[in-house]
């Protein structure tokens, strides 16, 4: 089973969904540099997804991985089966995910993946065909290990099951949102957090199975490192906990992000944090943090 780096980069933001002709080629050099920057920081893991800029973060990443010589420095974390929103809801069927697999592959130039999720559960959709379609990408060495995102407790339990069968090695990984500041509105549909009072249960699952977690936007979409009070974190609750989590970060020396990737790393399971660290500066800010831990006490008063 893959070791997940603690820190990983997000890659949402980066390319483009046009053609690379049409593409302005100053901001793909500004792009590339970033992620120079970012490995120069230390940063040697990797969040990607077929969906994103539909291909067009793959393609750049891609090229960036086939210039620099990278490929054995960093860890890759791909991701398929993305609905087609008003269109195809349900993309988690064989055809579907070996081409969204062998698309990420031939985009990123790359003969295997780290670690491939499911990007998006479909309830109801079979599981039959995703995890023999995962087990044949295994056996074929194309990833490394597999795992899924935005998927409830009773299908990850039910889709483990289906991968015993299958004799699909066990899940790596679950990458559900989690942060100190929970929803007051999902940020998409289909979306799942365990963050907050409503996932107790969920991360009381992970607590016992210790199964890890891949965090995403763990500090609130900036929410937690800015001024903001509106948005899908706009609430009196998550405000208080910016304040609290502030006031933690000056008594400790740390800053306010690096609080809010402590409390991930505090948790009573596993976890990794998908951080879109803009600059190298910040990313090894963010680097730091994976050694840092904070108490029981100060989880309980951070969540309030």
């Amino acid at each position: 089973m893959p070791v997940i780096p603690p820190v990983v980069a997000g890659t949402a933001r980066l390319g483009s969904a046009l053609p690379a002709p049409l593409a302005r080629s100053s901001r793909r050099d500004q792009e590339l540099r970033r992620l120079d920057a970012l490995v120069e920081a230390g940063c040697s893991a990797f969040d990607l997804a077929a969906s994103y800029q539909l291909g067009g973060t793959e393609r750049l990443f891609g090229q960036w991985l086939s210039s620099r010589g990278l490929r054995d420095r960093v860890f890759l974390v791909d991701k398929g089966g993305h609905p087609y929103p008003g269109i195809r809801p349900n993309r988690l069927g064989a055809a579907a995910l070996a081409a969204d697999l062998h698309a990420s592959l031939r985009r990123l130039g790359v003969e295997r993946l780290d670690l491939y999720l499911l990007h998006r559960d479909f309830p109801g959709a079979p599981l039959e065909p995703m995890v023999r379609t995962l087990a044949a990408a295994h056996r074929e060495g194309k990833i490394g290990g597999w795992g899924v995102s935005n998927w409830s407790v009773p299908r990850i339990e039910a889709v483990q099951a289906a991968a015993r069968e299958e004799g699909l090695p066990a899940m790596a990984v679950s990458s559900p949102h989690l942060s100190l500041v929970d929803w007051a509105r999902p940020p998409f549909p289909g979306s799942v957090s365990i963050a907050g009072p409503g996932g107790r249960e969920a991360r009381a699952f992970h607590a016992r199975t210790r199964l890890p977690v891949l965090a995403w936007s763990p500090l609130g979409s900036g929410f937690l490192t800015s001024g903001r009070t509106g948005g899908c974190y706009g609430s009196t609750a998550n405000v208080a906990r910016r304040e609290r989590a502030a006031a933690l970060a000056r008594e400790r020396g740390w800053t306010p992000a690096q609080v809010g990737l402590a409390y991930l790393f505090s948790q009573p399971f596993p976890v990794s944090a998908v951080v879109a660290a803009s600059t190298g500066a910040k990313m090894r800010e963010n680097l730091a943090a994976a050694g840092f831990r904070l108490t029981a006490g100060e989880l309980a008063a951070l969540e309030g």
